[in-house]
């Protein structure tokens, strides 16, 4: 766990984030076996693939007012939930109850599961989050490589960014990722689990002494 000003922040697993400052935030909630885990006021799920919209793991944090913000391709699969849910699209702005939130795509340039076929194309409509929780600012990237859209991204205090290589970024692709970003705190995820280990978190760390990198796990 990690301390930001009132928040404590904590990455469990493969990349699920739990955000906490009275009110209760998780992103893409995955493999959850932890005893009393909080339950959710907001889940964020920023795409379909079963290691971030996971039903299982979302009923274990889920309570009756829980609000789920999730792609349009996570309609089918959180159907069985009668909580609020809100579909969202890329490039999406808008408020919600106390915080601000826009869609930044997240999306493959690189990465391919057969020639020609990327493993998140950007038209399947996989996002990352920027959210402004009072005045923190923290983005989560979800599933992508180094793309023209985080250079649009500033005033952020910290970044969650996929590490493990494969489906996501490289150490070195996060590298880029970071020089774009300018984020005051960065945190590796997506690694441990369905691929990468925490040896791609470290070497990153290792070779920016300048950068802070906060490995939470």
């Amino acid at each position: 766990m990690m301390k930001y000003e009132k928040w404590n922040i904590e990455k469990f697993n493969h990349d699920t984030i739990l955000v906490q400052n009275g009110k209760v935030f998780y992103f893409d909630p995955y493999q959850i076996d932890m005893i009393n885990m909080p339950r959710a006021d907001v889940i964020f799920i920023s795409h379909h693939h079963q290691d971030h919209c996971s039903p299982d793991d979302i009923e274990k944090i889920i309570k009756s007012d829980t609000l789920i913000i999730a792609t349009e391709n996570c309609r089918p699969i959180l159907d069985k939930f009668q909580q609020t849910k809100h579909f969202i699209k890329q490039n999406e702005e808008f408020e919600l109850d106390d915080f601000k939130l826009q869609t930044i795509p997240a999306y493959n340039i690189n990465k391919f599961r057969s020639p020609g076929q990327l493993f998140h194309p950007k038209e399947d409509g996989g996002v990352g989050y920027l959210v402004e929780f009072e005045d923190l600012w923290l983005y989560f990237a979800g599933d992508t490589d180094v793309i023209p859209e985080m250079a649009q991204l500033e005033n952020i205090d910290i970044a969650c960014l996929p590490i493990s290589g494969v489906y996501v970024m490289t150490v070195e692709e996060v590298k880029e990722a970071i020089a774009k970003i300018s984020a005051k705190i960065i945190i590796p995820m997506h690694y441990g689990v369905v691929a990468g280990d925490r040896s791609q978190a470290e070497e990153l760390k290792n070779t920016l002494p300048e950068q802070d990198i906060r490995i939470l796990d």
